[in-house]
């Protein structure tokens, strides 16, 4: 696993940032799902499947994140396994990833349940095939695949989007896959967050525009002083320098940022000036000291730009 996903699973493990989330994509910032009450989940699962001819395959699978909670609304308390799924990358079957990583969550809950029923001798008749009671009941599962790339998702975000062709008379009977793409890179709004996923979303969605980026950290304070590990993940998504730390051991982001757009628009400026160089030298066959003339290039100056022609 690289360094990358490992900062993501353990910043986004956080339970008050992992409620702050999913708060805002399930409940849109409403704070229903309180960090307290959320309980880790085992995020190993295995599975056997039968392959054909008595062989069966042993699938182990490992989650990036799953936890579960208890949900109070409306006098009424819900019961729900919430998953996420970081990806540095365009995984280009994550949908069928997702699906398996579903299924097993929930193969897990009938299995305890069944064992727990059988070594209590709760089941009886048919019940006693399967272990699971008609009464029994599993908790929902819901996978969020957040995606931190530069670059727009262009893979399938549902199962049947990598089909290549469905019958129209089988469509209906063909189960589908969702994987909830969070794509940071591609959105412009977010929800409303209590944490510093404002600032790192908001961040990171402008990565690619400079002066974007220098615009919004330049209008928001609350860039001025950013956690350690709120921080590190804008330093590694967005190659922004991290300055020194303040008092509090917070760093100001906007500085940060302000000196890596204005670095960017010397070396742009510097670049600039290089190809303007020799096009001076192609264009009138002038010899580079000639070329630099005409730009009124100091000497002091001429064998920087010689190093880059």
């Amino acid at each position: 696993m690289g360094s990358k996903d490992v900062q993501t699973k353990k910043y986004m493990r956080n339970p008050q940032i992992f409620a702050d989330f999913f708060n805002g994509y399930l409940y849109e910032g409403e704070e229903v799902i309180h960090w307290e009450n959320l309980e880790d989940v085992d995020s190993a699962g295995l599975a056997i499947v039968p392959t054909g001819n008595g062989k069966k395959r042993n699938l182990q699978k490992f989650r990036d994140i799953l936890k579960q909670s208890v949900i109070k609304r409306n006098d009424e308390a819900y019961y729900v396994i919430l998953g996420i799924e970081n990806q540095s990358d365009v995984h280009y079957a994550m949908p069928v990833r997702t699906m398996l990583y579903n299924a097993i969550t929930y193969l897990d809950q009938v299995e305890l349940i069944a064992s727990a029923n059988k070594a209590s001798g709760l089941c009886n008749g048919q019940e006693y095939l399967s272990g699971f009671r008609k009464c029994d009941t599993i908790k929902p599962v819901v996978t969020v695949t957040i995606y931190w790339g530069t670059k727009t998702w262009d893979g399938p975000t549902t199962l049947r989007q990598m089909f290549n062709e469905l019958d129209s008379k089988i469509e209906a009977f063909v189960d589908d896959c969702d994987i909830n793409l969070f794509s940071i890179i591609d959105m412009r709004e977010f929800p409303e967050y209590r944490t510093e996923l404002r600032e790192l979303f908001n961040l990171l969605s402008t990565r690619n525009d400079g002066d974007a980026m220098a615009e919004l950290v330049s209008k928001d304070d609350k860039f001025k002083s950013i956690s350690r590990d709120t921080a590190e993940l804008m330093r590694d998504f967005a190659n922004v320098k991290l300055p020194n730390k303040d008092k509090e051991g917070n760093y100001n982001m906007c500085k940060a940022v302000i000196d890596l757009t204005n670095k960017g628009r010397a070396e742009g400026h510097t670049e600039a000036i290089a190809f303007s160089i020799k096009s001076i030298m192609q264009s009138f066959n002038y010899s580079f000291e000639q070329a630099c003339a005409v730009l009124k290039i100091d000497a002091k100056d001429m064998e920087r730009y010689r190093k880059m022609i």
